[in-house]
């Protein structure tokens, strides 16, 4: 329920609307099938990028485990929480996120292996949009070293990513989720989630003490902001 899957409904809605332009109407069983398609597309892209990011921490391994290293991660992620709570964007250049739009434009939309390609561009456009919680992704799957681990987080998260996705094409386009401030909740809430992995990955190199002290002020805090 992430805001960064908002950007997908407006195209897996054109790609079933175009279907149901053509044959007179879409059922329910074909706007979930072009959407799993869509869906999957997306996830095999993800898979990809976990599987890489576990072959090439393999290596890392041994480098990754001291107390700098960790510390640096520790702050990326710091980083990316603030992110999360808006105090800057992510994102990819305009000229490259046009690029790739015009290139998804031009796919068939009816056929199903054109919704898996273009669930795929789609995950490269929207990817700077969950950067933050990807990007921490890839730092934990970096440090396990494990690309099965790395592929199948990776394709479960975007799976989850996918089940809005699912419910407007099973729905043949009629539901559509609406904005409001709950999506700026959602994003808050993996902020909180970034900065509780940060504590949780220098754990081992700081004193228990100072461990401690880290994670009462990170629920003291939240807790304040939730009233």
């Amino acid at each position: 329920l992430t805001p960064c899957v908002f950007p997908m409904i407006p195209i897996l809605s054109a790609i079933i609307v175009g279907a149901g332009g053509r044959r007179g109407g879409i059922s329910h069983a074909r706007g979930l099938t072009l959407s799993l398609g869509y869906v999957l597309g997306m996830a095999i892209t993800y898979a990809l990028v976990g599987v890489a990011a576990g072959l090439t921490g393999t290596l890392l391994t041994t480098v990754l485990q001291n107390p700098w290293v960790l510390g640096g991660f520790a702050l990326l992620f710091v980083l990316l929480a603030l992110s999360m709570f808006g105090f800057f964007e992510l994102q990819l250049p305009a000229f490259l996120q046009s690029r790739l739009s015009e290139r998804a434009a031009h796919l068939p939309g009816g056929s199903l292996p054109g919704v898996v390609t273009m669930g795929a561009l789609s995950a490269v456009i929207v990817g700077p949009c969950v950067a933050a919680p990807l990007a921490g992704a890839l730092l934990y799957i970096g440090q396990s070293g494990d690309a099965w681990l790395g592929g199948a987080t990776l394709f479960a998260m975007a799976l989850g990513m996918g089940m809005p996705l699912l419910a407007v094409g099973a729905s043949a386009g009629t539901l559509l989720p609406k904005s409001g401030p709950w999506m700026e909740a959602v994003k808050k809430f993996f902020g909180v989630v970034l900065l509780a992995t940060a504590v949780w990955l220098v754990g081992p190199v700081i004193p228990v003490a100072v461990q401690m002290i880290a994670w009462a002020m990170l629920l003291i805090i939240t807790a304040i902001y939730l009233h």
